[in-house]
């Protein structure tokens, strides 16, 4: 029995050494990838200091980066290789960063017009890709799950900052972005938003809308006032998403009693 928990804990510590290193391997590729995009694209919107940009981004892809050796080193991730589907979200991750950094150029959107809606599309793209990645290689986790809800939560929240820079919605949709962090911290407090939700497509689909709307936002034909309409009712929407959820864990809490 000692012998099999031995060659087991040797295995599993084989594999974590074989996924951090992937990993490693994959940052040495993204970051550096991801601060020259940055770079260019303040260049091209004609940043005075694009290298202001690029230092956010690397200071970001540095944080992201420590987080997501941190979740693996933990053990959440109990696969012996990364795949693809990390791989995807990772590079999803980066283009975040990316976009995070052009937030410090003046009229980023403006200037820079159809290339910034191209990165945001394909950081959306890749939303649906590593998940369907994941499924196909059967290399779902805990951990992947996580990173990729998180990044959902920043991806919204760079965008949100972006179109209220460009005058396109009031710093009020902003708050869009932490709808997210605000139900997880009433949580805390209030036992009844611990009661896990029953998996649902249509909550899926809501953060895909959402995230495709906030895109869209971004284009250079959608502008005020239509954009701020357009902006007011996809808030609205997503508070009464959260709305349905919450009345439902309020309705378990009374069954229980």
């Amino acid at each position: 029995m000692t012998h099999l928990h031995s060659s087991s804990k040797l295995a599993a510590d084989v594999a974590l050494r074989t996924v951090l290193s992937q990993a490693v391997g994959l940052f040495v590729v993204l970051v550096p990838m991801s601060v020259w995009l940055s770079y260019t694209m303040s260049e091209l919107a004609g940043a005075h200091a694009p290298h202001g940009a690029a230092l956010a981004t690397a200071v970001l892809m540095g944080l992201g980066c420590t987080a997501m050796l941190a979740g693996l080193w933990r053990g959440a991730y109990p696969h012996d290789r990364l795949g693809l589907c990390n791989v995807a979200t990772a590079a999803r991750g980066a283009g975040i960063c990316v976009l995070a950094g052009l937030i410090l150029v003046p009229n980023a959107v403006a200037e820079l017009g159809w290339p910034l809606v191209g990165l945001a599309t394909l950081t959306l793209f890749l939303d649906g890709l590593d998940g369907w990645l994941a499924r196909r290689s059967g290399l779902h986790s805990r951990f992947g799950a996580r990173f990729d809800v998180e990044s959902d939560v920043a991806f919204s929240i760079v965008l949100a900052v972006l179109l209220w820079q460009a005058d396109k919605v009031g710093l009020w949709f902003v708050a869009i972005g932490f709808l997210r962090p605000a139900y997880l911290l009433a949580s805390v407090m209030l036992p009844a938003l611990r009661i896990p939700l029953p998996d649902a497509y249509w909550r899926k689909s809501m953060a895909a809308i959402q995230m495709s709307v906030q895109v869209a936002l971004l284009t250079p034909f959608v502008l005020p006032p239509f954009s701020g309409i357009i902006a007011a009712t996809l808030l609205l929407v997503m508070v009464l998403s959260f709305a349905v959820d919450i009345r439902w864990q309020w309705r378990q809490q009374d069954l229980l009693k």
